[in-house]
């Protein structure tokens, strides 16, 4: 019998993965996925960028009540984690973006067309600041002529349809449903007119994720009380280090991390007014420097004398 090259090839690699056995010719099993009970804090990218580097990816987080999914922030990466994680798109059913840096939606175009093909239930909520809406336009613009064959294809639904998306300008309550209360409140990254801190309030525990910031009294109001308060963190110390590694940086990049961000002293600073019980230090500022978690907690237990974590990527608290 005639076999084309191809169809060679295919009955080689199938015969080389029979000789394997049954675990090398199957797809590798999932991970444990403990946040699909109870209410847990999944840490994805955790580092500041626009920065790559293998050992972290850019800001992003997930805040899971008994398998329901909140993302907060979308960043280069958070895909990739949450796959390695055997974390399903269709499990997000809301997206809070903090502010709109690169490091904290640059996932987002693929999120929007990849959880759409992979089967969202019902709408996925997308709340941020402006331009939010014209940015979820924009990410479908990218992938149109992938949308409309796929639709054209297979009957699939237009992929409009399967996103609800709203613009938050002003502090106070943006969400609510069976599981979580979400409040938002304004802080303060220069140069954004607008960009949000928010609060996750569930049955069994309160969370708050800072998004970028410097230091500033609506974050300590926000936290008040919460259990849990996860934090930007940057060493003033490693900055320089960070910089000289990079010549392409423009002049003025040093003034603007310092002026838009919050020290991990400050975090704990924040932390201890607010009362959390919990601090979490992330986005890590450099985070591609070989800093020890020692120090990064050294510095924001100069003011807090509660728990604190060193983010890393996949971490699940």
């Amino acid at each position: 019998m005639n076999l084309t090259r191809r169809q060679t090839l295919f009955a080689g690699a199938g015969a080389a993965a029979a000789a394997l056995g049954p675990v090398a010719a199957s797809q590798p099993a999932l991970p444990p996925a403990p946040w699909r009970t109870g209410t847990h804090i999944v840490l994805l990218g955790t580092m500041a960028g626009p920065v790559l580097h293998p050992a972290r990816m850019m800001a992003s987080q997930a805040l899971f009540v008994n398998g329901r999914g909140y993302l907060i922030d979308c960043g280069y990466g958070a895909i990739a984690r949450m796959t390695e994680m055997g974390m399903r798109l269709p499990e997000i059913s809301n997206v809070f973006i903090t502010h709109h840096h690169s490091d904290h939606n640059a996932d987002y175009p693929s999120l929007v067309n990849l959880a759409w093909i992979l089967g969202i239930k019902g709408q996925m909520k997308v709340m941020g600041p402006p331009p939010m809406k014209r940015i979820h336009d924009a990410s479908i613009a990218v992938q149109r002529e992938d949308i409309d064959i796929r639709i054209k294809a297979t009957g699939r639904q237009p992929i409009e349809k399967s996103f609800d998306v709203s613009e938050i300008s002003a502090p106070g309550v943006v969400f609510t449903d069976d599981r979580v209360k979400v409040t938002a409140a304004r802080v303060d990254h220069e140069p954004f007119e607008v960009a949000l801190a928010y609060r996750f309030d569930t049955a069994d525990t309160s969370v708050v994720f800072s998004g970028d910031t410097s230091p500033v009294a609506s974050t300590v109001a926000l936290a008040r009380g919460a259990d849990t308060l996860v934090h930007e963190a940057m060493l003033v110390s490693g900055i320089d280090a960070m910089l000289a590694k990079r010549p392409y940086v423009p002049p003025n990049l040093k003034k603007f991390l310092l002026a838009g961000h919050t020290t991990a002293e400050d975090a704990g600073r924040i932390a201890a007014e607010a009362g959390v019980r919990r601090l979490v230090l992330t986005h890590l500022l450099p985070g591609d420097e070989p800093i020890a978690d020692e120090v990064w907690r050294e510095h924001a237990a100069r003011h807090f004398k509660g728990e604190i974590v060193v983010g890393r990527d996949k971490l699940v608290l």
